[in-house]
């Protein structure tokens, strides 16, 4: 057992030693496009998963909430049970203020309708993930900054359909999509 808790320190302190390093970089002049190429990833993966943001008037970092792929999944999952489920009371608080007119209740019933048209009623959730709004998927566990989207592969009885949910960084659905798993472009 303690090998594995040497293993999972050694791990934070990979972790914390590469976002340092990352800084670092970053005060040097490098932008954001050459750590993330160093990264193997792209630049908005990379300023997603260690960027800061400073507000010019005061020149302080801003501390927006962080948010973990956990969090963001468990969200992606309970918005499609809600859905799938006709629970539409249950989503509203979900979704963000701003929104709330252009996803109303009737227009997510409406659309699943079609879905159940489509390809019958769902019965289970696979694959869910964290993607970027471009569709890069987010690999690692990681605290993130500003808007990402959860992927889930809504599996049901004659067919799949990909349901994806843009999120804040309140944890706040600013956008909901139901398509084909082979649907492109995606808006986000």
């Amino acid at each position: 057992m303690k090998e594995i808790q040497q293993a999972q320190q050694a791990l934070g302190d990979a972790k914390a030693n590469l976002k340092a390093t990352v800084q670092r970089a970053r005060r040097d002049g490098h932008t954001w496009a050459e750590i993330g190429t160093a990264l193997n990833m792209t630049r908005q993966a990379a300023f997603k998963r260690f960027g800061e943001v400073t507000n010019p008037a005061t020149g302080k970092i801003i501390k927006g909430a962080l948010m973990s792929i956990e969090q963001i999944t468990k969200l992606t999952e309970r918005v499609f049970e809600l859905i799938s489920a006709g629970k539409y009371d249950e989503l509203e608080p979900l979704i963000h203020p701003d929104v709330r007119e252009e996803l109303p209740a009737s227009l997510i019933a409406e659309t699943w309708a079609r879905v159940l048209a489509e390809v019958g009623a769902k019965e289970s959730l696979s694959d869910s993930h964290v993607a970027l709004p471009a569709g890069e998927r987010i690999l690692e566990d990681t605290q993130l900054i500003g808007t990402v989207v959860g992927v889930t592969t809504i599996n049901c009885e004659a067919g799949e359909v990909m349901g994806r949910v843009a999120v804040d960084d309140q944890l706040r659905i600013v956008g909901l999509l139901l398509v084909s798993p082979e649907h492109t472009p995606l808006p986000f």
